[in-house]
């Protein structure tokens, strides 16, 4: 419903902590000194999603705490929620007939529901640059032809219900108001046609009267104190301004000065208030005998300089009176109407005021950039097909809650300026498609990456606990020397040159390759609301990319592949290689330990390498467990009481690959945080699946190709050990 859904925004303070400025969206304040109030309502009118809004309740609780005769409202918003505005028009009301006074003031916009809580005013001030919208309820429905029709007569009794409102204010019959509901257009108004219309009392010029007179009770008492300091032929000009009446007395006074009484000098005319209007309307009474000798620009620019200042001081100060600080500081100001305190001045004073009790900006400030609108909206319909998956809980007032598919297509569609009326549903769904500015294929796409995501790493796979990722650039072969072991530091006599060190060049060539798959959205899945195309066809592609991998990876055990040195990963010249082999035991797994841990580089230096895996065959898992975990040794007699030495020592990964290739091989496997055994490159270091869509070309809806750059290989022989078991 559009009066129902909209954006906004909650700005809350008590009448009681008038004095302080909170950010947000509805705000009372109470002025100092003055039996008056003020209510802000900008943004978004009733709950919304984005839970930045100005509900009814917050309106209700803040104007319960203010006793003030006359409230001020001040509105700026596109409307919302029906209930929360007429509760809102209701609540000021209810303020009006305890005799508060309701003077309302659009500040920007009153559309929609808005425009119905300006109703509520006794009066109704509109300056002539702003609007005001009026137009039916209206919202989304699902479900069979009864029930679309009894939502359509809900509609009808809402915008009966809203008429009487309009109609109490304009004095024009409620059925006029109807008969605009029934077009199911939108109403816009400018200020002078809703003057005319009845919808306010009156349009005003956008520069407010109330500054006008408050720089002109300012000049005025500037040219006081300059008069006071003045030499005395320009003081005499400067009277002949606040006195216009007295201008023959005043000339005379300029062309014979007499001594000036302090107290003279200092006296206050009653006719300060207008002195606008008399030095703005000329005097007839004045003729060219009775003007001053001196210049008239002379007496003229002291008042042209104080409005220009006070004109730059208000530019200045505007943004930041929300800040009760500058709010006093420029109501100082201007009331002094010092010609010697200049912009510049209030400026600089102003920054310092802002910036109490601040963090520093190279603190602990941040920036970050919001989402706007539309990605909100998209992100509410990706949350509202993610609780119908089952994936998250549904959100209360998430206002795509329970939509199909093809209602969000239908949405989509709309937002981007597609009238669907006529239409029948695949072409909706086709223009949902094919508009250039529709969000409904990045929808689609939001859906399906995170279903993509969560497929990968929800996907059983154990390769990532025992190799590393690394960070490919290109589809090039790349050698893996660099990534293995380093040769020993030599000692530097004195004076003497360093040598270069190497790496050792066992490893076998790494070289990615691409994995993929493609599949569709047809409009076809759409309309009949297939939520398995959209959420569960990427979900299992994401698990067959990370069992792709996984593949690739334990095909390496089982391969025994070539290594740069010509000789298979696990061989007798490697030192990794079990012969004979024998099953599981306390003791053949410590001699693993020991064979590892006694590793030997070319040069002959003994390399201690850790045994921290062993990764056997599913059907060997238990026996690995059960002498991981047993206090005595286990081997073939059952009454052994010797404690088993490599409790607790090494981790157990098991996995069905390694059963289909030999069920009795058993491996050991370093710790790749400080070992290299077996890495995983990926092309620039991205470790999950690719998605990429497009407008179908083969199917009628959007295609989508799923890809993943990957590949892996052994770096170090001396990290990896191979019993091939009894």
């Amino acid at each position: 419903m559009r009066a129902i859904l909209g954006r906004g925004g909650d700005r809350r303070t008590s009448a009681a902590a008038a004095a302080r400025a909170v950010p947000g969206r509805m705000e009372v304040r109470a002025e100092a000194g003055d039996d008056q109030a003020e209510l802000l309502i900008y943004g978004n009118i009733g709950e919304s999603w984005w839970e930045d809004t100005v509900t009814a309740k917050s309106v209700v609780d803040e104007l319960g705490d203010i006793s003030a005769s006359t409230i001020v409202v001040r509105i700026n918003s596109y409307g919302g929620a029906v209930s929360d505005g007429v509760a809102i028009y209701n609540a000021l009301r209810r303020k009006a007939s305890e005799g508060a006074t309701i003077d309302v003031h659009i500040d920007g916009i009153a559309a929609s529901i808005a425009s119905l809580i300006a109703m509520a005013g006794d009066t109704i001030t509109m300056p002539d640059n702003t609007l005001m919208m009026l137009h039916a309820p209206w919202g989304f429905a699902y479900g069979n032809s009864a029930e679309l029709r009894e939502y359509a007569d809900v509609l009808d009794t809402f915008g009966k219900a809203m008429a009487t409102s309009y109609a109490r204010k304009s004095g024009r019959p409620a059925s006029e108001f109807e008969a605009l509901w029934a077009s199911g257009k939108d109403y816009w108004y400018t200020a002078a046609e809703a003057v005319d219309a009845g919808l306010a009392d009156e349009a005003v010029d956008a520069e407010a009267p109330e500054e006008a007179e408050e720089d002109a009770a300012a000049s005025a008492a500037a040219l006081q104190r300059l008069s006071a300091r003045a030499p005395q032929h320009i003081a005499a000009q400067l009277d002949a301004l606040l006195h216009p009446r007295d201008s023959h007395a005043t000339a005379a006074a300029a062309a014979h000065p007499t001594p000036r009484s302090p107290a003279a000098a200092g006296t206050t005319s009653p006719a300060v208030s207008g002195i606008h209007e008399d030095i703005d309307m000329p005097n007839p009474t004045r003729t060219a005998a009775a003007e001053p000798a001196a210049n008239p620009q002379n007496a003229e620019s002291p008042i042209a300089a104080l409005q220009a200042r006070n004109a730059e001081i208000r530019a200045i100060a505007t943004p930041h009176l929300g800040h009760p600080d500058v709010r006093s500081y420029y109501d100082e100001v201007i009331a002094g109407a010092d010609p010697e305190v200049t912009a510049d001045d209030v400026s600089r004073r102003i920054l310092a005021l802002i910036g109490q009790g601040r963090e520093p900006m190279n603190g602990n400030a941040a920036v970050a950039a919001g989402d706007d609108d539309r990605d909100k909206k998209r992100q509410a319909m990706a949350l509202a097909i993610d609780s119908r998956l089952g994936v998250t809980r549904a959100a209360g007032d998430n206002p795509f809650r329970g939509h199909t598919m093809f209602e969000l297509s239908r949405a989509c569609a709309e937002a981007a300026g597609v009238n669907t009326r006529g239409m029948d549903r695949m072409e909706i769904v086709a223009s949902s498609f094919t508009h250039s500015t529709s969000d409904f294929p990045l929808l689609l796409s939001d859906v399906a990456h995170k279903s993509l995501k969560r497929g990968y790493e929800e996907s059983p796979e154990v390769f990532p606990l025992f190799t590393r990722p690394v960070t490919l650039t290109d589809f090039k072969p790349t050698s893996l020397a660099g990534l293995g072991r380093f040769s020993n530091l030599d000692i530097v006599p004195e004076g003497s040159e360093y040598k270069y060190g190497t790496f050792n060049e066992s490893g076998s060539p790494l070289r990615l390759v691409t994995y993929g798959k493609m599949f569709s959205i047809t409009r076809q899945a759409v309309i009949n609301d297939d939520l398995n195309a959209l959420a569960d066809v990427p979900r299992k592609m994401g698990q067959a990319a990370k069992r792709t991998l996984g593949n690739a990876v334990f095909s390496i055990f089982t391969s025994n592949p070539v290594m740069s040195d010509g000789k298979a990963l696990f061989h007798a010249d490697h030192n990794n290689l079990v012969n004979p082999g024998s099953a599981i035991s306390t003791t053949t797994v410590d001699g693993m330990r020991v064979l590892m841990a006694t590793q030997k580089d070319a040069a002959g230096n003994v390399v201690r390498v850790p045994l921290k895996f062993l990764v056997v065959p599913v059907g060997l898992g238990g026996l690995a467990r059960t002498v991981l975990e047993s206090q005595f040794e286990v081997s073939g007699s059952k009454n052994n009481t010797t404690p088993n030495i490599v409790r607790n020592t090494f981790e157990v990964i098991e996995d069905p690959r390694l059963d289909a290739a030999d069920p009795a091989a058993w491996y050991g496997v370093a710790d790749p945080t400080f070992y290299d055994g077996i890495v995983v490159g990926y092309l620039d270091g991205r470790q999950e699946p690719y998605l990429e869509s497009k407008q179908g070309w083969n199917v009628d809806g959007t295609e989508w190709k799923v890809r993943l750059d990957a590949a892996a290989a052994a770096v170090d022989h001396i990290a990896l050990a191979k019993n091939p078991g009894a």
